[in-house]
């Protein structure tokens, strides 16, 4: 079944969806990439339609890189503490599951945020409210899609779900605690060598 077919599937019977990719031969790889890639892509052009009442941010604020980073790593944590939360629990899910199963979880995002943006070229700002509440609706709507998969894909009941997704998202927190302190870490002492460095050769 091909990347099309399954986006329609999960946003039409998303439970459907969730049983489907557990047959391995269904799902690969490359598709939870290009989902994120098409997820960036969308982002960016949102941000270049945004209407100009409702820009806010100056051009020189934004950041290609960083709106890839606030995309590609909270995914990339979420699969690695869900996949490590939901083995400890004794989920049922694989790896390759989450992996994919994550990615298309933000097909409402790619599928309507852009039309939603383009909304903001004709609505005034007293009306920003309705822009607003579509917005939180898309973000809901995937919240919604990846709870119905930690149910599907681990075999879990109602309150061991919920549970799961509240130590998922503590561990999430804890694992880009440990990332961001780690990163302060070696970037200072990477400054420290290159000032050892510098020092050296003045003196030589």
């Amino acid at each position: 079944m091909n990347t099309l077919l399954l986006m329609r599937l999960v946003i039409a019977h998303p439970i459907d969806f969730y049983f489907e990719i557990q047959n391995p031969r269904r799902i690969f790889w490359h598709q939870g990439f290009v989902l994120i890639a098409l997820a960036f892509a969308i982002r960016m052009l949102s941000i270049l339609m945004t209407g100009y009442a409702f820009e806010t941010r100056e051009p020189y604020e934004i950041s290609w890189f960083y709106e890839l980073v606030y995309i590609l790593v909270p995914w990339l944590v979420y699969c690695i503490a869900n996949w490590a939360v939901s083995a400890i629990m004794e989920g049922e899910g694989k790896f390759k599951e989450i992996f994919v199963g994550s990615a298309f979880a933000l097909v409402p995002f790619i599928l309507f945020s852009l039309p939603v943006t383009l909304l903001t070229n004709i609505l005034s700002l007293e009306e920003a409210d309705i822009v607003h509440t579509l917005t939180n609706l898309l973000f809901i709507w995937c919240g919604w899609l990846i709870l119905i998969k930690i149910k599907i894909l681990h075999d879990f009941e109602l309150g061991k779900m919920l549970w799961i997704a509240v130590l998922t998202v503590i561990s999430m927190a804890i694992v880009l605690f440990v990332g961001i302190l780690l990163f302060g870490l070696i970037n200072q002492f990477v400054s420290f060598v290159t000032d050892i460095f510098k020092e050296v050769r003045l003196r030589s």
